[in-house]
């Protein structure tokens, strides 16, 4: 009975092909709207804490996305969850990058955040790299 179960969620997004085109279309156009704004603290130095924010806010829409589409098909509660749990993180990143681009609340673009962005960053291509395994 699992394994019908999980051969369904697999058909949520049938081909690799289409999570690929899904992943490459989300972080073009995040990358788009978000490099211009980026540009000028690449310049003062901070190039690798707004990628790192580009690129989680990229990975968390896609993994946002899939867990909305997965859910759609299931509507099961841990769905539901993750659904949640992608979009926080996702909200989150997007919060911190604005506040790098338009200071609105006092922070320090230290080490600490560096190294727990550069977590998120981490734990987020976990889940991705999960999103197009098969086994």
């Amino acid at each position: 009975m699992k394994k019908a179960k999980d051969h369904k969620l697999q058909r949520t997004f049938s081909t690799t092909r289409s999570k690929s085109k899904l992943l490459v279309i989300l972080s073009i156009s995040i990358c788009g709207a978000t490099l211009p704004f980026a540009i000028p603290h690449i310049l003062l130095g901070h190039g690798l804490h707004a990628a790192i924010h580009i690129i989680s806010i990229s990975l968390g829409t896609f993994l946002s996305v899939v867990g909305l589409f997965t859910y759609k098909s299931f509507k099961t509660t841990r769905l539901f969850l993750m659904m949640c749990a992608f979009y926080a993180v996702t909200a989150a990143e997007t919060f911190s990058f604005l506040n790098l681009i338009f200071p609105f609340i006092p922070s320090s673009v230290g080490l600490d955040g560096l190294i727990s962005h550069t977590l998120i960053l981490l734990m987020l291509m976990f889940f991705v790299i999960g999103i197009f395994r098969s086994d």
